[in-house]
């Protein structure tokens, strides 16, 4: 049987560090995951005695959506126990290593997040003092700040610190030279994080300390924008962040208020401006749906959605005389540091009881899965498994929104209105599967999964969804009715397939199309000399292929790599290739059409 600790179950060992082991287990009371920090009382001999205390007294003073909780403290006559809040995608410099490095929106995205961790760390005059990758985990797409292993609190007589503590490559120069330092040695340390985010890799590299704070204090960092071409405002605050001199450095209050923390808010004005010039409103806004709902990768993340296409509908019904007015303010949800209050009542919870409670159960805790968590992670690839499919027919919708754009092209708007229908029977049946809890793709615990929220959540957009897309493709319908009969040379059974039966399978004609019209496209583009001012005409062409072999191109589990399909990576993978190895990739793919 697995260790049981008061109502905590340890169901595997996930790690270890210097304290003792880390176990992904779970409240008997609750069925929340946690993860337990196991530290054995032998070990508890000075300097290791006052990190675990400053580690508690930390995490019993922060209250804050992107900073680990800590729920409760047991002790025994052996261990201590700190039941802290359970991360499910492992930490940032995990995913770096997959990624290699991250666009700036995304980087930026964890960022703010970050940043919003450290407002209330700051707050409380708390220092974490080593701060890297590895110490910021995600949950479900969003940041938690962790460890605070090394971390300190700063009394008003007490504004510097000494002690050189955390990862060389992550800690400010005056930390490495020595010298005291007070909490702007940690805005170095995210200026760094924020670097291997954009890049890759840490901003100064070296064979040693000595070499490494040489080099800090007489090169500059590179901002290669062969590998990311990072916008102006995140080089700025790169540039401020990592200024050798901390008294040079950018201060907590300006980095809080620096242009960089309006990003996700001026992204989101220039799209709806752009969106709503001209053309009508029901067409303009289900554009602006599809450039800003192109991927959902977690349930989690369909609060976030809901809320960016609410407000965008709320601007677009002012109309676009009123724009500017709805543009006052902040325009996305963040989160907030709780307030004094709350963080009270959260330490409540935070109890230590000592004597009443024992180990009971094996003292060996193994590295294998249980039934509950396979349950677990069966549950989250379903999910998973539902948002593929939703993922796919939304690619089909950008796809046909830019054949539509792409006036040159004969027939383009046949194209993209037949690709709407396609994708319109897509959601139609992934709507009718999901309320008739039909197991369609032989999914695992499927009877339990279709009794939780994430599968709530999911059926309720996707039904959402399904009425987006059915009003972009009546619009369409709308126009192209009309247009369709002014073309007398037009195929017979294209012009029978031009209807408003969007449950009507039109399958070999779409095919027929997509292949006609990629190959005048890349005939087109073959004319241009200037093939890099035509790179999003080649990465179409590229799409529109795809558009062909769907179910080839979009298998859910890749059976060399044993993963699932990354929509995000998808879309990242041609903006990255050269433009000669992106016509070829093109080419190659039209070859094999033949």
């Amino acid at each position: 049987m697995p260790k049981v600790v008061d109502s905590y179950v340890l169901e595997r060992s996930i790690g270890k560090g210097q304290f003792g082991e880390v176990f992904k287990g779970y409240n008997k009371q609750t069925n929340v995951d946690i993860a337990v920090k196991c530290v054995k009382r032998e070990l508890l001999k000075g300097k290791f005695t006052e990190l675990l205390e400053n580690e508690i007294k930390v995490l019993r003073t922060c209250n804050n959506d992107n900073i680990i909780k800590l729920y409760d403290i047991k002790k025994t006559a052996n261990n201590i126990y700190l039941i802290m809040e359970y991360c499910n995608e492992g930490d940032l410099s995990q995913y770096i290593k997959q990624k290699k490095f991250l666009l700036e929106e995304e980087a930026v995205d964890y960022l703010l997040q970050i940043l919003n961790g450290f407002k209330t760390l700051v707050k409380n005059k708390i220092m974490h003092r080593d701060f890297k990758l590895a110490n910021i985990l995600k949950h479900d797409g969003n940041i938690k700040i962790a460890d605070f292993g090394f971390s300190k609190l700063l009394n008003d007589n007490q504004g510097f610190a000494t002690t050189m503590l955390g990862s060389p490559l992550n800690m400010a120069p005056e930390v490495l030279n020595s010298q005291e330092y007070d909490n702007k040695a940690d805005i170095w340390s995210i200026g760094t994080c924020f670097y291997e985010l954009l890049f890759g890799k840490s901003p100064f590299t070296a064979i040693n300390m000595v070499e490494l704070l040489k080099n800090i204090q007489t090169k500059q960092f590179v901002i290669n924008r062969k590998v990311n071409n990072i916008s102006p405002i995140a080089e700025d605050l790169l540039k401020k962040m990592l200024v050798v001199n901390p008294k040079n450095r950018i201060s907590w209050e300006d980095l809080f208020n620096h242009e960089i923390n309006f990003y996700q808010e001026e992204k989101l004005k220039k799209d709806l401006e752009t969106t709503l010039k001209g053309g009508e409103l029901m067409m303009n806004m289900s554009k602006f749906y599809i450039k800003n709902n192109m991927v959902i990768d977690h349930p989690a993340e369909i609060k976030k959605k809901e809320d960016l296409n609410n407000f965008a509908m709320q601007v677009a019904q002012k109309g676009p005389q009123n724009q500017q007015q709805q543009y006052v303010g902040p325009l996305l949800k963040k989160p907030q540091e709780e307030n004094n209050l709350a963080r009270q009542d959260s330490a409540k919870t935070v109890q230590s009881t000592q004597g009443a409670v024992q180990d009971i159960g094996n003292e060996e805790v193994t590295d294998k899965e249980t039934q509950r968590e396979k349950e677990i992670k069966a549950k989250k690839r379903n999910a998973n498994r539902i948002l593929h499919e939703r993922n796919i027919y939304v690619f089909l919708a950008s796809v046909a929104e830019e054949a539509m754009n792409n006036q040159t092209i004969q027939n383009y708007d046949v194209t993209g209105f037949l690709l709407v229908k396609k994708l319109l029977q897509l959601i139609d049946f992934l709507k009718t599967i999901l309320q008739d809890k039909q197991n369609c793709y032989g999914l695992e615990f499927w009877e339990q999964f279709t009794q939780s929220k994430d599968y709530k959540d999911i059926h309720t957009y996707i039904s959402k969804e399904f009425d987006v897309f059915k009003s972009y493709f009546d619009s369409i319908y709308e126009k192209i009715s009309i247009q369709i009969q002014q073309r007398p040379k037009i195929d017979e059974a294209i012009k029978q397939a031009i209807n408003n039966n969007f449950k009507q399978n039109n399958q070999q004609i779409l095919v027929k199309c997509l292949v006609e019209y990629s190959k005048l496209l890349i005939e087109t583009l073959k004319k241009i000399n200037a093939q890099d001012q035509n790179r999003q005409q080649w990465i179409h062409a590229d799409r529109v292929l795809d558009c062909i072999r769907l179910e080839e191109t979009f298998q859910f589990d890749d059976k060399n790599t044993n993963q699932q399909f990354n929509f995000k990576q998808y879309y990242e993978n041609d903006n990255l290739l050269e433009i000669e190895a992106l016509s070829k990739k093109v080419l190659l793919k039209f070859e094999r059409l033949k």
